[in-house]
């Protein structure tokens, strides 16, 4: 089915509609970043402009008046159970902690959902509003008709990868026939990526026994038993499994995965139809939050373990850092530019249309047939785009104050 011609395509064009027109006159509105603390209820004269409050809460021009957000509720989703050192704790324990919701008037909190598809279920559902899921899944799951649309990007440079243990005689794709393989499950990004890989290495999943390992603990014992002879994973998870000391070699990813994005911001259409403000709210704290953790990775590491006290597993932080820090690094990595500092960047989180394109092709690769979803139908980039607009140098000072 071509879902762009659907009638639910259609509704769902027409609900957004308003909002990207909306949305193009916002993006329009000069915003300084670097402004003066304003208060709420004085003047202002650039509607919808954006600003930080003598009360350090973000406000907005409105009726030509600063005017604070009102509260709200949100509710964010993480795709992976149990959570760990990664986006869960980049893009939602440190803003919480850090107050960076609390500034635009947002009470989050946080459901976790096995593997992107059934975040993406979630999202649609509306039993939550927001999650980030791989491009992929997100791009089938568009096709089919799901009531979701993508609000920007969150993973940038590809995270998944085929590995084995260090020494195995398994040394190029091909040795990997008749052989099991550990996935995460079959509802998350790691099985697209599978069947993506094995195909652009001419195989197919009948060629090998799919195991789902299930957890990132489950699957460093898999690997390192033998039960399993290779893992499909991502790199947070590899620099954990090596931290403790099991070594890995990693089979090589082919040029079809070259500019592939893994975990986008993922929405329930509707919701976002009625309120995009809202999720530019939660997307601004998120920034902020990413800000803040790739310039004091240890502090972030603190303040994500202060959230989920529970990952501890009854030891203490100090014992516990160093493997959390090796493993946030390394998702970190996948989901910030290649170049410049903490301070430059822009405009995270933004999607290109020629992104978009090699997303799609990957989900042609990943499935059964061709995926063609219209660009400016379910990519919304001016509420990211809004939710860059904030001041870098706050954020990075009190993370680099921090211990």
């Amino acid at each position: 089915m071509n879902f762009s011609t659907s009638s639910r395509a259609k509704k769902s064009q027409a609900a957004l509609f308003a909002v990207l027109v909306a949305g193009s006159l916002l993006a329009a509105t000069p915003v300084s970043n670097a402004a003066a603390a304003v208060k709420i209820g004085s003047a202002c004269s650039t509607a919808d402009a954006i600003a930080v409050s003598t009360t350090a809460k973000t406000v907005t021009c409105k009726n030509k008046k600063w005017t604070a957000y009102k509260q709200e509720s949100f509710v964010y989703s993480g795709t992976s159970v149990p959570y760990g050192p990664k986006e869960e704790f980049a893009t939602y324990a440190v803003p919480k902690q850090m107050g960076y919701f609390d500034a635009e008037n947002l009470t989050v909190t946080s459901q976790a959902s096995a593997g992107a598809n059934v975040a993406i279920a979630a999202v649609a559902s509306g039993a939550v509003d927001i999650a980030g899921a791989d491009l992929g899944p997100v791009m089938q799951a568009i096709e089919k008709g799901t009531n979701i649309i993508v609000i920007g990007g969150l993973v940038q440079n590809w995270p998944w990868a085929m590995a084995v243990k260090k020494g195995s005689p398994i040394t190029k794709p091909a040795d990997l026939k008749g052989k099991k393989i550990g996935i995460v499950s079959f509802t998350s990004g790691s099985y697209p990526y599978t069947k993506a890989w094995l195909k652009d290495n001419n195989m197919t999943e009948t060629d090998v026994t799919l195991v789902a390992t299930g957890t990132p603990a489950a699957a460093e014992n898999a690997i390192k038993n033998g039960d399993v002879d290779a893992l499909a994973w991502y790199t947070a998870v590899y620099a954990n499994i090596e931290f403790a000391g099991t070594a890995l070699t990693y089979l090589p990813n082919g040029p079809a995965f070259k500019g592939v994005r893994s975990l986008s911001w993922v929405a329930n259409a509707d919701k976002y139809a009625a309120n995009p403000e809202v999720f530019e709210r939660f997307l601004r704290g998120a920034i902020k939050g990413l800000i803040y953790s790739n310039t004091n990775i240890k502090s972030a590491v603190a303040l994500g373990m202060k959230e989920y006290p529970q990952l501890l597993l009854g030891s203490t932080l100090e014992a516990k850092s160093p493997a959390a820090v090796a493993s946030l690094t390394a998702w970190l990595a996948s989901a910030k530019p290649l170049t410049g500092t903490p301070s430059t960047w822009k405009n995270l989180g933004s999607i290109t249309k020629a992104e978009w394109t090699i997303n799609q092709n990957y989900a042609t690769l990943a499935g059964n047939k061709k995926i063609a979803i219209d660009f400016d139908a379910f990519l919304d980039t001016d509420t990211i785009e809004r939710a860059n607009s904030f001041d870098r140098a706050p954020i990075v000072a009190a993370a680099k104050k921090a211990k």
